[in-house]
């Protein structure tokens, strides 16, 4: 048996759980009169899962000689192994010893046909919960999301309260080491006492200047209340089987932040990986850790600092875990640095809560300034929260503007190639860019005006740039933003109030920093919000080529609506490059 431990998600003077309201008694499935059942479900117990699960193979250390691994059980096997080999019948394998740790998951109560089980809160004229005697929300009566639809439920603002079950589990780390450099390996996680994971692949990096492919892709955030009426996980997982036929020759798979809407919510990691495993196990993963991350289930409650480095087996810098960690790792001798914009909880080193603190920033500085001492040709920083973007976190996220000027100075010192973004599910692409202080321009960069070439690909080229591109290709899943700072200032200021301080002026420059961007989705629902409905079928990814002195970035968008048959084809929307003499 499981050691259980039920965790109410009680109301207080807040019904949002992340945004998500409460539905009222007129769209609910079955029931009495109102369309509500008097009383509970029968909740089903939560199963045994003892099969190797969200399984995900992540670089940690030397891409040469280390490969990290990481996954599930719910009982514990004390002889969990990773075993590795260079033939894939995993003869004469490699043997690793995992380490397992203790965790506490929390799924949503269920039905024993395995659908969520809500609660319909009696709510005051207000819109508040009304609450009893105790303190606790008045419950009207009980409902599924069994034939749920529409988009009042696929954008959450229908969704009511969910109760969730804590469950024993343990996570598994295992560090391959010792590898050879440009190998081909296959790997199986697992036990001898239990069972044993389908075999996966991944490759060893090579020496430096040696051409490789990797591919990016954002925000795949599946939302628990999607998983029967809208499943996000499912277009988050064609997206990168998409990407992965186009890129077939990709070294790994770069994600930047925002696996899932609701950390807490074990079901969302648990669809994510299922859904995802085929392609995920085909080459490792480099994850930056996004908000939702780290987020609990009850909008206002402490964040759930622990659980991405609970799902992926990533290097910890400093010993700092804040909602991820930040790290950085060197492929065929281009330098990736991966920061952690979750850092921004207050404290002696970031009293004023910045996306990133002094300790993490010295840290980025040091780190690639010794890569550069150490001949890196290229530098590519990734993180989840954008400096620039075509919708509104761009110039909105407090703790990002908070760090800007800094962080932006630093990117430009330190001469950052490339930087790669996610957050704001939109696509956007910036002309080189280098830093202006504050003083001078709001968003802290003026247009770089480097020499363009056309390459023997027909692709146009910047030549040695002084400035740095930033780039953020949309979302793997369903949410989409709207380019605002496309649409007039008057709407502009009607969708985001904060930025009312932003003029024409402000508008057009920022504009100007971008040579390609746009909302691929076509929603109505942009008249009246800054964001869609979670319904969209248009997803997208980035492929980049790095062959010695040069650096290619292609943008994919993927249309067709997975869930209703349609065929999904991909469409290359946008292509430049980079070149070094």
């Amino acid at each position: 048996m499981h050691k259980r431990k039920k965790r109410f998600v009680t109301f207080t003077t807040m019904v949002a759980l992340l945004g998500v309201g409460v539905i009222g008694c007129q769209d609910v499935s079955s029931g009495s009169s109102s369309g509500l059942m008097d009383t509970k479900p029968e909740v089903a117990q939560i199963a045994a899962d003892n099969s190797p699960n969200r399984i995900i193979t992540t670089f940690n250390g030397d891409t040469q000689t280390q490969m990290g691994f990481n996954w599930y059980t719910t009982d514990l096997f004390e002889d969990a192994k990773v075993w590795v080999s260079t033939e894939e019948d995993l003869s004469d394998p490699l043997v690793f010893e995992a380490e397992a740790t203790e965790v506490t998951s929390h799924y949503a109560e269920r039905t024993e046909d395995g659908y969520y089980i809500y609660a319909d809160v009696e709510l005051s004229e207000e819109g508040d919960p009304v609450l009893d005697e105790n303190g606790d929300p008045v419950i009207n009566g009980y409902y599924t999301d069994e034939e749920k639809e529409g988009p009042e439920w696929t954008s959450g603002d229908a969704v009511g309260h969910l109760d969730l079950v804590g469950v024993t589990e343990y996570s598994y780390k295992a560090l391959a080491t010792d590898l050879e450099p440009d190998t081909e390996y296959y790997y199986q996680v697992g036990s001898e006492s239990g069972e044993k994971s389908e075999v996966g692949t991944f490759e060893t990096s090579g020496e430096a200047g040696e051409a490789f492919t990797f591919i990016q892709y954002t925000d795949t955030q599946n939302a628990y209340w999607n998983e029967h009426v809208r499943n996000e996980a499912a277009f988050a997982a064609d997206t990168i089987n998409q990407a992965l036929e186009t890129a077939d020759e990709a070294a790994f798979v770069l994600h930047t932040g925002d696996l899932v809407e609701t950390a807490e919510v074990e079901d969302e990691w648990v669809d994510l990986f299922e859904q995802s495993e085929d392609a995920w196990m085909q080459q490792p993963l480099a994850v930056a850790a996004g908000n939702h991350d780290e987020y609990a289930l009850k909008y206002g409650d402490d964040p759930l600092t622990e659980k991405f480095n609970e799902h992926l087996n990533v290097p910890v810098t400093n010993e700092k875990v804040s909602g991820g960690s930040y790290y950085s790792f060197d492929y065929n001798g281009v330098h990736f640095v991966v920061a952690n914009t979750n850092d921004n909880k207050e404290s002696e080193d970031n009293p004023e809560g910045k996306a990133l603190g002094e300790e993490q920033l010295a840290w980025i500085r040091k780190d690639i300034q010794q890569a550069r001492d150490n001949g890196a040709q290229w530098v590519v920083l990734t993180y989840h929260k954008p400096l620039f973007s075509k919708s509104y976190h761009s110039l909105e996220d407090e703790d990002v503007q908070k760090v800007r000027e800094a962080f932006m100075q630093t990117i430009d010192e330190l001469d950052v190639d490339l930087v790669l973004q996610g957050h704001d599910h939109v696509v956007s692409r910036t002309k080189p860019l280098v830093f202006v202080p504050t003083e001078e321009n709001f968003s802290n960069a003026t247009v770089d005006q480097p020499e363009v070439v056309l390459g023997e690909d027909n692709v146009e080229y910047y030549k040695n740039p002084e400035g740095t591109v930033f780039v953020l290709p949309n979302t793997g899943g369903t949410k989409e933003y709207d380019d605002l700072y496309s649409k007039s200032l008057e709407h502009l200021h009607k969708m985001r109030p904060d930025l009312s301080w932003l003029t024409q002026e402000d508008k057009d420059y920022y504009n100007n920093l971008f040579a390609f961007g746009s909302q691929p989705q076509k929603s109505s629902v942009f008249a009246e919000s800054h964001s869609n409905n979670r319904d969209s079928s248009v997803q997208n990814f980035a492929v980049y080529n790095v062959d010695g002195n040069k650096l290619n970035v292609e943008i994919y968008q993927v249309f067709g609506d997975l869930l209703e048959g349609e065929e999904r084809t991909v469409e290359k929307v946008h292509e430049f490059g980079i070149v070094k003499d």
